[in-house]
C-alpha cells in the first residue's frame, strides 16, 4: 500500500520545498525539526512554495512536531538536515532509539556524503532500509531524484524509493554510492569554475550572463546563493577530501560564510534578495561585494572561453563518473544535467554537448 503520509526532517528551505512537493501529490506531511522557531515559520514557507507552483493545496495537511518518537514511526522518513556527517548520524541514532523496534524506510537528501558512511552505527535492519533520496534546487522545477544505494541497502528499499519518487512526480535515476554521487560531481566544476574566474578578475555579472545565454537555467552565483553558501561550503569540503587534485578551495566563499552572507536565506550572499523564499525572483547587485574581492587585473578572456571553462568541467566529471561506474549509461548523465542542473535541453545534455556525434 502506498503511504498517505511521510515524515520530513528539517524545516529549512529544502525540507519545506520537499514538503510542498508531497502536498501537491496528495501525500500529507509530518514535519520535524528540533527548533520550534523553524517549525513556526514552516507553514508560511510551504504556502509560499505552493504559491510559486500556482497551487492552492491546503498547508493544514502538514503537521509539525519536535517529538522524534512520533517521526520514527512513520512509514517513510526523508531527512534534509545540514550536510554534516556527525549531525546526520546523531539524528539517525536518535530516531533508531525512539522507534521502539519499528523500522521505517529512511531516505537521506544528502547531496555529497556517502550513504555507506552515513549508515555506520545503525542496526542491520535500519541499514537495509536506508538509502539516498536526493532532490534538487528548486524542487518545484527539477524533476529528477538521485537514488543511492549503500553497501547494505536492500533492493526492496531501492524499489520503494523509486516508487516514491514517481508518486511525487519525479524521475528517479539510480547511481552508485560515493562522494557527490553524480549530480553534485557535475555541478561542482560549474561552481568552482565560476569562483576561479571571479578570483581572476572576471566580473560576476558577465559570468552569470554568459551562463544563461548558453542556456543554463541559472548562473553559478545565483545557484550558490539559492542553495546556501554554508551548504555549498560543506559540500565542497566533502568533495575536496575525496578529490583534492581537482576541487580548488575558495577563500572568498569561506569569507562570505564567516560574515553570515549565506545567500537568499539571509538576504545577502553574492547578491541581494528582497524575498527569503527559495527562487522567488532574481537577486540584485550588492555594492558591498567588490570590497570583499581581492582586486586583480582582469584576465584577457573571451566570452567563448568563459563558457568553455564553466561547462567543459561538467562534461569531464560526467565522463569520470561513467568510467568509475557511478553510472552505467551516458544517457543518465544527460538526463541528470537537464532535469537536475538546468542544462539546456535543446543541447541534449552535457555529454551530448561535449560529443555531438555520440549515438
Amino acid at each position: 500500500m502506498s503511504p498517505q503520509s511521510v515524515a520530513i526532517i528539517g524545516a529549512g528551505l529544502m525540507g519545506t520545498a520537499i514538503a510542498a512537493a508531497h502536498l501537491r501529490c496528495g501525500v500529507s506531511v509530518l514535519l520535524y525539526d528540533s527548533s520550534a522557531d523553524a517549525l513556526k515559520n514552516a507553514p508560511k514557507r510551504i504556502a509560499d512554495e505552493l504559491r510559486l507552483q500556482g497551487a492552492d493545496d491546503d498547508v493544514r495537511a502538514v503537521r509539525c512536531s519536535t517529538d522524534p518518537a512520533e517521526v520514527a514511526r512513520q512509514p517513510i522518513i526523508i531527512e534534509t538536515i545540514t550536510e554534516k556527517i556527525k549531525a546526520k548520524q546523531k539524528l539517525y541514532r536518535k530516531l533508531q532509539s525512539a522507534a521502539d523496534g519499528f523500522v521505517p524506510l529512511l531516505f537521506s537528501n544528502t547531496s555529497t556524503i556517502s550513504i555507506s558512511t552515513l549508515a555506520t552505527g545503525l542496526d542491520d535492519a535500519w541499514r537495509k532500509n536506508f538509502c539516498g533520496f536526493h532532490s534538487f534546487h528548486p524542487v518545484r522545477e527539477r524533476s529528477l531524484i538521485e537514488i543511492i544505494s549503500g553497501t547494505e541497502t536492500a533492493e526492496t528499499t531501492i524499489d520503494a524509493a523509486r516508487q516514491h519518487a514517481v508518486r511525487i512526480a519525479k524521475m528517479p535515476i539510480l547511481v552508485k554510492d560515493g562522494p557527490g554521487f553524480l549530480v553534485n560531481r557535475m555541478l561542482n566544476p560549474y561552481l568552482t569554475g565560476a569562483l576561479q574566474l571571479l578570483a581572476d578578475g572576471v566580473e560576476m555579472e558577465r559570468i552569470e550572463r554568459l551562463a544563461t545565454v548558453f542556456g543554463m537555467k541559472m548562473g553559478p552565483f545565483r545557484i550558490m546563493d539559492e542553495i546556501g553558501l554554508d551548504v555549498v561550503l560543506h559540500a565542497g569540503w566533502v568533495l575536496f577530501k575525496a578529490f583534492p587534485d581537482r576541487v580548488p578551495k575558495s577563500p572568498l566563499l569561506l569569507k562570505l560564510v564567516e560574515l553570515g552572507r549565506l545567500g537568499r536565506k539571509t538576504g545577502r550572499g553574492f547578491m541581494l534578495y528582497p524575498s527569503a523564499t527559495s527562487w522567488d525572483g532574481n537577486g540584485f547587485p550588492d555594492p558591498e561585494l567588490p570590497a570583499l574581492l581581492e582586486v586583480r587585473t582582469p584576465l584577457p578572456i573571451s566570452d567563448a572561453e568563459i563558457v568553455e571553462h564553466l561547462i567543459r568541467g561538467m562534461a569531464d566529471e560526467a565522463l569520470r563518473c561513467l568510467d568509475e561506474g557511478i553510472i552505467t549509461d551516458p544517457v543518465d548523465a544527460d538526463l541528470a544535467s537537464v532535469h537536475a542542473l538546468g542544462f539546456p535541453s535543446e543541447r541534449g545534455g552535457v555529454l551530448k554537448w561535449a560529443s555531438p556525434d555520440r549515438t
